[in-house]
């Protein structure tokens, strides 16, 4: 357990993380793929993340929400990649964290086991130190939901998040999250409060064009820092 921080006021009762030891991951052709700054997807993903490090030296954006209007957008793939691009710089603390309760992909899509304490033990209050796997060689943490899908699990914008996220603060440069659908029972909108901006991820040839944009609307004003067109294979016309 990492030590305590005498800085941190006892009345925070922030948690600390734990790290399991080295363990193995073998993700899966897609996760693989993006996660591989050679590849098309990876550097696509490494553009994105030099622009969004570029637009918080403006503002605040280090708490960063991947989102779709639906599920199946592939927002799981897009918070690997830009995770990854972001950890390039060694020098950067970077967690990937698991906000979508309801249809946890992450375990799966790195080839991993749940942890014995995710986040969904966490905000339930069964455990008080969220587990933190760490992705070798590509460098950034992991805090994933932890256990089987849950349909019914609860909208994660308790109390207890809005600790957690303070004190990712204090120990990683940037959080990437992979949130719910915005359009599903809400989850997405609820958690506007604790993050910084969202990139916003569409299928191409998914979900029509009213269904993006009555998504997009939910979301306030200027928190939208990024457009992703997932899965785009016909060339665009020049302009």
């Amino acid at each position: 357990m990492a030590p305590a921080d005498p800085q941190v006021p006892v009345f925070e009762m922030l948690p600390a993380f734990e790290e399991e030891g080295a363990t193995p991951f073998e993700p899966g052709p897609v996760a693989r793929t993006v996660l591989d700054e050679r590849s098309a997807q990876g550097k696509q993903c490494r553009l994105l993340g030099t622009r969004l490090i570029a637009l918080g030296r403006d503002k605040r954006l280090r708490r960063i929400g991947v989102v779709g209007a639906r599920p199946g957008e592939g927002t799981t793939t897009v918070a690997l990649g830009l995770a990854r691009a972001l950890s390039h710089d060694r020098r950067r603390r970077v967690l990937l964290l698991e906000l979508d309760l309801r249809r946890p992909a992450l375990d799966d899509e790195l080839g991993l086991d749940p942890p014995s304490a995710g986040l969904r033990q966490y905000l339930a209050g069964e455990c008080d130190v969220p587990m933190l796997r760490r992705s070798r060689p590509a460098g950034f943490w992991v805090l994933s939901a932890g256990g089987g899908a849950a349909p019914n699990a609860p909208v994660p914008s308790t109390a207890r998040l809005a600790t957690l996220l303070r004190a990712t603060d204090r120990v990683f440069d940037y959080v990437v999250a992979d949130c719910p659908p915005a359009l599903e029972e809400g989850d997405a909108v609820a958690l506007q409060d604790h993050l910084d901006g969202f990139v916003f991820v569409v299928r191409s040839r998914r979900a029509p064009r009213e269904t993006i944009q009555r998504a997009a609307a939910l979301l306030k004003p200027g928190l939208i820092v990024g457009l992703v067109l997932n899965a785009q294979r016909d060339l665009l016309p020049r302009l």
